[in-house]
């Protein structure tokens, strides 16, 4: 008899502890989540590099996009990457400019006929780290930081690169209509940072003195940056439909502005939005 008790108390000793590992083995799952996606969109906008040409140049092409997205309890790390080129639509490149050009040998002037060769470059590496400070059953909403690294480059017959680091707010927002389908939004604001700018089209001679014999001295030639000369804004958009259980796919639409006056009175304009398609791996 006190055998059968001593296993009957041992089985239900068994069936309690593996509920409450079970149960903190689901707890410790869902608080853990990783994704990691794959865009292609259509971007559409325009710049206006004033140390080059004061016209606005449009800028249309194919843009690509690789995220990681994880979270951790109450912690939702971004990563993000994307890239475009383009060669941008305006009267320069449309139109055969007429150039007046000194020859060295004969020591007299011509005329040049020459075709614009522009074409632009737009990257961006992004990291934001936010914290959920609302949680229910609908909704997630998480508050926090980014950090952002842009390259702007353009090239005609001699490059003019714009390259920034900066440090911001951020956001994100996820809402679940149901177990298929959700929307989420994701904004930022830098607020300090580091931008390198030459002050026209083309490399001068301390940057091309610096490229030759050390190339990180060329950092030396930047500027720190802040709302009186950098403002910036982007936002993100995106409705997700869950086609399986590790698998996804969806739409979205991102935008970005970006004002930087550096060097003063020379900035660089830039607006643009970009229409994707994405599909997402769950792990």
């Amino acid at each position: 008899m006190k055998n059968k008790r001593f296993l009957i108390v041992f089985a239900l000793i068994c069936i309690a502890t593996s509920s409450i590992f079970a149960e903190k083995k689901n707890k410790t799952k869902k608080d853990r989540e990783c994704e990691i996606k794959t865009a292609v969109g259509f971007n559409f906008g325009c710049y206006k590099e004033t140390t080059f040409a004061n016209i606005s140049q449009g800028v249309y092409a194919p843009r690509f996009e690789l995220e990681s997205r994880l979270r951790f309890g109450n912690f939702f790390h971004i990563i993000t990457a994307d890239y475009y080129f383009c060669r941008p639509d305006s009267a320069m490149t449309k139109t055969t400019v007429l150039y007046n050009t000194y020859d060295p040998v004969t020591g007299t002037n011509y005329y040049d006929v020459s075709t614009s060769s522009l074409n632009f470059h737009k990257i961006r590496l992004q990291y934001d780290l936010d914290y959920r400070i609302i949680k229910n059953e609908k909704l997630d909403f998480y508050i926090g930081g980014n950090f952002l690294c842009n390259a702007f480059l353009q090239f005609e017959h001699y490059p003019s690169i714009t390259g920034l680091v900066s440090f911001g707010t951020s956001c994100a927002l996820n809402y679940r209509f149901n177990e298929k389908h959700s929307l989420s939004f994701t904004a930022g604001i830098p607020l300090l940072g580091y931008g390198v700018r030459p002050s026209y089209a083309g490399c001068d001679a301390r940057l091309m003195k610096y490229a030759e014999e050390n190339f990180m001295q060329i950092l030396t030639l930047g500027t720190f940056l802040s709302i009186h000369n950098y403002q910036s804004l982007l936002f993100n958009v995106e409705y997700k439909f869950q086609v399986a259980k590790h698998f996804a796919a969806g739409l979205g639409f991102d935008f970005e502005y970006a004002r930087i006056d550096v060097p003063y009175g020379r900035p660089l304009y830039y607006v643009d939005g970009n229409l994707k398609a994405f599909m997402s791996f769950n792990f």
